[in-house]
């Protein structure tokens, strides 16, 4: 056999340096030669099979772990193996990378047609492609295609070639590798699939976006029915096995009664926070993570979220467990299928009005009480002069009164006589001030510095949890794949505030949202905590609101950070619509 593949080289060596692409060839050998199968995916890809459950056990997401390249023990299962044989690679097992006959059939048929087409690639020239290449149309490109399919044939067992390809290839709808196209297509692991729905999966891998049942069911089962008949020919499978195949219904992910989240950001939140729970994750092959998220407040959000107007604007929505720092909610954006970035954790925004809590915080714990008066009239802090609302100035108001219009002056004031020093350092006790370090300015005090919705909500969840401050978590426990206990929450907190403290804070919460500037989120008969926000422009809408032992965040904005015509009050309705949907309140009225 060795013998056979050093022919090969034999044969294609002349043919390179004929046209003149000898030398640069060099590079792509040496780089497949130290190619490390090992490390063929990325880093984030988890390297064990998970089901992740909701927090009152309903599957939110399932995904096989990419096949282990170097593991011999890691076999692809016998139909999934065969399937993509027969339809992508009848001598797969027998050709040295190269199989000549389909070689020679495709350049005749290049010929005939008068110009270069595709044709006659074997699974390791796919994979040649995938890992070190493109899909560009030239003879340089299909040279250096086969070169390399030499080489992997000479360095790697068939299995290892073909678990490298169903790793990599691309299957539609964001699926990259057969264990995501069994999760999207199916919401299964790869050994739950059953023999027609992985014929389907195969008949993807031409054209995706052609065969893809999402967009033709019809194409895609005529696809699925040639793959099985070849299978039978191919002697892979019975004859009943066949027809039993041939007659079973495809039901999709989003058909099904318990279909999977599209979230891959939620998803990938939870499968990150499990990593860093569990350092020796490398050690598990499966785990079943039950994790905090309300499935149906979830579906409730999401579908909510994706109703907001104009089109183009985001949002972000998170639900905190007051009492433990369970996250029940995270919405992060109005489409998620499409989303790539988590606006819950990884966009930094200034929190505008919503951090004015934390001066008022600092204000009663150092002494000021909630009918202290100060003078709400127009001030300048050296060249720094911000402004009221609409320019609306009360002259000597309480505190209460001051957060419940919202003043920019009363906060800047207190900070000042309170020092600046303890402000920021309360609020770095409530978790704030991490995203972006808060400097020494005025403006740190109406909300000027920017942080992420997940921490801002949180501290509001401090003082619904009366002083107490949690680590916000998407898990509940992890198990093994035979119910062993691995990690579980613990629910530990700290507390930051007083219990007086903490109660008069409740009160300017309560106040602004009942005839104050956060009325939007009022809800008749249900005592509500919590503070609109909006930065310049309008760029940023919060609404941070705490009902019952829920505390939930809010923003709406542009990703491009432009001005709206919106205001935070549509952020505090759309916290309402939220909140009367997940506890069925009426909010007509």
């Amino acid at each position: 056999m060795r013998k056979i593949k050093y022919l090969y080289f034999i044969f294609i060596i002349p043919i390179l340096i004929f046209s003149g692409i000898f030398f640069p060839i060099i590079n792509i050998f040496i780089t497949t030669l130290k190619f490390d199968p090992s490390k063929n995916h990325l880093s984030k890809d988890p390297k064990y099979s998970y089901v992740i459950l909701s927090s009152d056990n309903k599957i939110l997401s399932k995904l096989s772990r990419k096949f282990e390249i170097n593991n011999n023990k890691n076999k692809i299962p016998f139909l999934l193996k065969y399937s993509f044989i027969s339809a992508e690679d009848k001598r797969f097992l027998k050709h040295n990378g190269i199989d000549l006959i389909g070689l020679s059939r495709a350049l005749m048929s290049n010929i005939n047609s008068g110009y270069l087409k595709e044709g006659g690639s074997t699974i390791t020239q796919q994979v040649a492609r995938l890992i070190f290449l493109n899909n560009d149309i030239s003879f340089q490109r299909k040279l250096k295609e086969i070169l390399i399919s030499l080489i992997l044939e000479f360095r790697y067992s068939k299995d290892q070639i073909l678990k490298l390809y169903l790793n990599n290839i691309y299957l539609g709808s964001g699926a990259y590798g057969i264990n995501e196209a069994s999760q999207v297509y199916f919401g299964k692991l790869l050994n739950e699939l059953t023999l027609s729905e992985i014929a389907l999966i195969t008949g993807l891998a031409p054209a995706p976006s052609i065969y893809s049942p999402y967009e033709n069911i019809k194409l895609a089962i005529k696809n699925r029915n040639q793959i099985l008949e070849s299978m039978y020919l191919d002697g892979y499978i019975s004859i009943d096995a066949r027809n039993k195949a041939l007659n079973e219904k495809i039901t999709l992910n989003h058909q099904t009664t318990n279909n999977l989240l599209n979230d891959k950001l939620l998803i990938n939140f939870i499968i990150e926070e499990t990593n860093n729970k569990i350092k020796d994750f490398n050690k598990y092959k499966f785990l079943r993570i039950k994790s905090s998220i309300n499935k149906k407040w979830q579906e409730n959000g999401q579908n909510i979220s994706a109703s907001v107007k104009p089109n183009n604007i985001e949002l972000a929505l998170l639900s905190i467990d007051s009492n433990t720092g369970l996250i029940r909610t995270m919405i992060t954006s109005k489409n998620p299928s499409l989303n790539e970035f988590n606006r819950v954790n990884s966009s930094i925004r200034p929190l505008g009005s919503t951090f004015k809590i934390i001066p008022y915080a600092a204000a009663l714990t150092n002494g000021i009480k909630l009918n202290d008066k100060f003078e709400d009239l127009p001030t300048c802090w050296e060249d720094y002069c911000p402004k009221n609302f609409s320019e609306i100035y009360r002259g000597k108001i309480s505190l209460i009164e001051s957060f419940k219009s919202s003043s920019n002056i009363i906060p800047i004031k207190i900070t000042k006589k309170v020092g600046i020093k303890k402000v920021i350092n309360l609020a770095n006790a409530f978790g704030l001030g991490y995203k972006q370090e808060f400097e020494e300015f005025p403006s740190l005090a109406i909300g000027a510095y920017g942080d992420n919705l997940l921490n801002i909500t949180n501290a509001y969840a401090v003082i619904n949890s009366n002083g107490k401050i949690y680590m916000p978590s998407t898990i509940e426990k992890i198990e093994t794949l035979n119910g062993k206990s691995i990690w579980e929450n613990k629910f530990i907190s700290k507390q930051i505030l007083d219990i007086k403290v903490n109660n008069n804070l409740k009160k300017l919460l309560e106040k602004s949202v009942n005839d104050g500037t956060s009325i939007a989120a009022s809800i008749k008969g249900e005592k509500i905590f919590g503070k609109t926000g909006t930065s310049d422009g309008n760029r940023d809408l919060w609404f941070i609101g705490s009902i019952k032992n829920l505390t939930t965040g809010v923003w709406l904005g542009f990703d491009e950070n432009k001005e709206s015509e919106l205001s935070s009050g549509n952020a505090a309705y759309l916290w309402k619509r939220f909140i009367a949907k997940i506890y069925n309140l009426d909010i007509k009225n």
